[in-house]
């Protein structure tokens, strides 16, 4: 299991994660330029895409959702038109590919229908959680003692009340059904990790309310196990992990 985090944040977020025998791409919110030209970087290419799992319908996660054929992508109900049945995610029903099962977890979030996932190969399991005010205790159930985490680390509380954003913005993002700020983030992780726990990636940083070192800073004063490798995703350059080299 291998997993590339090819862009992460407010300006567009897509992720690819390699399986034994099926690549999943997890939203397409970067040019197809860009997600070509990450792909590369990885090893890969876009025919390498088995499916596309589409977390909500922002614009900053289904951009350019239309690069694909409906046939591979799968998404919440009323998030992509005319999506047959079988493809659209019905809370905690797992969906298997070969020896690859996934549960999608229904998320709080201000979206049409919004979902993180657990994924499941043998025995590694790889938790993606981004874009939820929350994680309700059933979600964590799901998640626990995963050797993955790609988890939310959206915003520094003071940092955010300090951007010129208008109230009702502010609100917004600190409410349910916003985003996870540091400190909530990184005491939900402290409670879920596991000795089977090998890596986690703080992922949607805010551009004007989050720091790269805010956010590690946080993480590392809640989880102090040297074992426990601790990455910050990044609009611009790919974060890889898993058994890959990146």
């Amino acid at each position: 299991m291998e997993y590339y985090v090819l862009a992460s944040g407010s300006a567009g977020n897509s992720t690819f994660i390699k399986f034994k025998e099926k690549g999943i791409l997890i939203d397409c919110g970067v040019s197809r330029k860009q997600l070509v030209y990450r792909l590369e970087k990885c090893g890969y290419q876009l025919k390498d895409i088995d499916y596309v799992f589409l977390t909500h319908d922002h614009f900053d996660h289904n951009k350019n959702i239309h690069l694909f054929e409906k046939r591979i992508i799968y998404a919440g109900k009323d998030c992509v038109d005319d999506l047959p049945e079988q493809q659209i995610f019905q809370p905690y029903q797992p969906i298997t590919f070969a020896s690859l099962s996934i549960i999608p977890l229904p998320l709080s979030h201000d979206a049409t229908c919004c979902f993180g996932f657990v994924f499941l190969e043998d025995n590694q399991k790889l938790v993606y959680v981004t874009d939820t005010g929350y994680v309700s205790s059933k979600n964590a159930s799901y998640m626990q003692n995963a050797n993955y985490y790609i988890i939310e680390s959206n915003h520094d509380v003071s940092m955010l009340m300090n951007t010129k954003r208008p109230m009702y913005l502010k609100n917004r993002i600190l409410s349910d059904y916003g985003h996870l700020s540091n400190l909530d983030s990184a005491h939900l992780i402290a409670r879920l990790i596991g000795n089977q726990t090998k890596e986690i990636v703080l992922a949607h940083l805010s551009r004007e309310a989050n720091t790269p070192e805010l956010a590690l800073e946080t993480y590392r004063r809640m989880i102090s196990d040297d074992h426990i490798d601790i990455k910050v995703a990044s609009q611009i350059e790919v974060v890889g992990g898993g058994n890959s080299e990146n």
